[in-house]
């Protein structure tokens, strides 16, 4: 694999996906609703940390109110959940929209492995998914100037969050190399992202033995232990095993849409 060419073509996917205003629209509204979530949260903790104070006499929020429970753990779930509805957005163009516009040939003649492509279709996303996360420490900043958060867990979650991200990046890459258009590959990517995230807690009442066997692709659960600040490595290897399940499936349908021709 070169790298050179993958981080090229990384470098291209980033600019095209910020050179319309559709990007910077995404960016907007994942900004917005992050803020809203993390200021209701801090509403939330303050009106709580007050009726605690008014009700114990001098106590303050310190006697069983803690900022991690409050507000870092469900900004950050709901965060992931969030996720689950924009990385559609960011990997539904990589490859089924050069696919449909015909340059998916003019990429095969060129020198470019089929591990160049997919891992800097994968970068470029995965770039771009941070991007929208950068106001995640922005938030930080704002949370430790009106309090004292536990770091530690704060950094669990983020972590979880990071690769909870990757895996969905790398799954959106696999579906969009399997289809046919970008709608078609955003969709599948939004429907598959659900039925991971919240497909056992559906299915748990209407067949118990269907939710067993969504619960261990349930992504959200596995993500919730880093919200709370706790790193089982179990999740750590099916979120990194699963990202790179999917980049290989990728290659491999790269080389059958190259020997098939695009």
């Amino acid at each position: 694999m070169s790298v050179a060419r993958a981080r090229a073509l990384a470098v291209r996917e980033v600019r095209g996906f910020f050179a319309s205003p559709v990007g910077w629209t995404i960016l907007a509204v994942f900004s917005l609703i992050a803020g809203l979530i993390f200021v209701g949260l801090l509403i939330r903790y303050r009106q709580a940390a007050l009726s605690l104070a008014q009700g114990s006499g001098i106590r303050s929020g310190e006697v069983g109110l803690h900022v991690n429970d409050w507000v870092v753990r469900p900004y950050l779930y709901n965060l992931g959940s969030v996720l689950l509805f924009f990385v559609p957005l960011l990997t539904m163009r990589s490859l089924a929209e050069e696919r449909r516009a015909g340059s998916l040939d003019l990429l095969f003649s060129l020198p470019l492995r089929g591990q160049d492509l997919i891992v800097g279709k994968f970068l470029g996303a995965s770039l771009t998914m941070a991007l929208l996360l950068c106001i995640v420490p922005v938030h930080g900043l704002i949370l430790a100037a009106v309090s004292a958060p536990d770091w530690g867990a704060a950094a669990a979650g983020g972590l979880g969050l990071l690769l909870l991200g990757l895996f969905m990046v790398a799954l959106g890459i696999l579906l969009s190399t399997l289809a046919q258009s970008q709608v078609e590959a955003g969709v599948a990517t939004l429907g598959l992202l659900l039925l991971f995230g919240l497909g056992p807690g559906v299915a748990e009442s209407a067949s118990p033995v269907l939710a067993r066997l969504l619960s261990f692709t349930a992504i959200l659960m596995r993500f919730e232990d880093f919200a709370r600040g706790v790193i089982d490595l179990r999740h750590v290897a099916f979120l990194l095993g699963g990202t790179v399940l999917c980049l290989a499936l990728a290659l491999r349908a790269v080389d059958l849409l190259r020997w098939r021709g695009a």
